[in-house]
């Protein structure tokens, strides 16, 4: 067994949800501006391939379904799965037909990953992994594209979880939620089953909370198990030998992760007095 091979194995045996290859473009139930997600049969979890960028959406999302799991879903971080010659192109291409390709500042114009560039690969991106439970995705009835549904909804998270509106938490659309096996939250305006926020941003538009000791302590157990990102991020270094130019991915990585840790102080700055 090469050791390359040995090293993508045992992260795999780790994981509780291990990542597979989609073979098909059918697999395909999602795509956003930053991850495409694909479904497989007779597995119970999602595999999603993407740019990395929101990573600090990620972490923080993963924090809170720790802390609220019949509210929202956390994702795991993995190696691909395997090498990067090996996935298909249409891994990282969205449903309208266009390649993911990166959107952060913190990237602009310091890498050429793609197609006639440095790496000269099938890709505009270094493609990314994860993991989450499976559910059924919710589709748009048209008013989640509402500016105002949407606000009520968010406003409504908001309230019941305040530690959210601290966060910013926002985008919280149809598209976002999902009927998930093991219940939820009763939302009759999005589904008359019970759902979960699967794929939440923060940092949108808020209020400066009121400190209140019950907030402090929501606050304190949120940062208690907090993990730093580059620990969070942990598994994508240690898959850098399925690249064909790791030295390149790891200075990749290591701008996605400065880059995001900005965007994390952002995110949380509300937190402290």
């Amino acid at each position: 067994m090469s050791g390359a091979f040995e090293q993508a194995w045992v992260l795999l045996k780790a994981s509780s949800m291990p990542p597979f290859v989609p073979r098909k473009v059918a697999q395909r139930i999602g795509s956003g501006d930053y991850r495409v997600a694909f479904r497989q049969p007779n597995t119970l979890h999602t595999t999603k391939f993407g740019t990395g960028e929101k990573l600090a959406d990620t972490l923080v999302n993963n924090r809170l379904a720790e802390m609220y799991p019949e509210a929202f879903v956390g994702e795991e971080l993995h190696a691909l799965p395997v090498h990067e010659s090996q996935l298909p192109a249409f891994a990282t291409t969205g449903k309208d037909g266009r390649l993911l390709g990166y959107d952060q500042e913190y990237f602009d114009g310091k890498f050429d990953y793609g197609p006639g560039g440095r790496r000269k690969g099938k890709y505009n991106i270094m493609p990314l992994t994860y993991t989450q439970e499976l559910g059924q995705p919710l589709t748009s009835t048209g008013d989640s594209s509402n500016y105002l549904a949407q606000k009520l909804l968010q406003d409504k998270m908001r309230g019941m979880y305040p530690l959210t509106d601290a966060l910013g938490l926002g985008d919280v659309k149809d598209e976002n939620w999902a009927v998930m096996p093991k219940g939820g939250l009763s939302l009759p305006e999005l589904s008359p089953d019970q759902v979960k926020l699967v794929d939440p941003m923060f940092d949108y538009p808020r209020k400066r909370p009121f400190y209140t000791s019950d907030f402090q302590r929501e606050v304190n157990r949120f940062r208690q198990d907090l993990p730093e990102l580059r620990e969070a991020a942990e598994p994508w270094y240690k898959g850098l030998n399925q690249y064909e130019d790791p030295a390149l991915g790891q200075q990749m990585l290591d701008t996605l992760i400065q880059g995001e840790q900005q965007n994390l102080d952002k995110i949380t700055e509300p937190l402290t007095p």
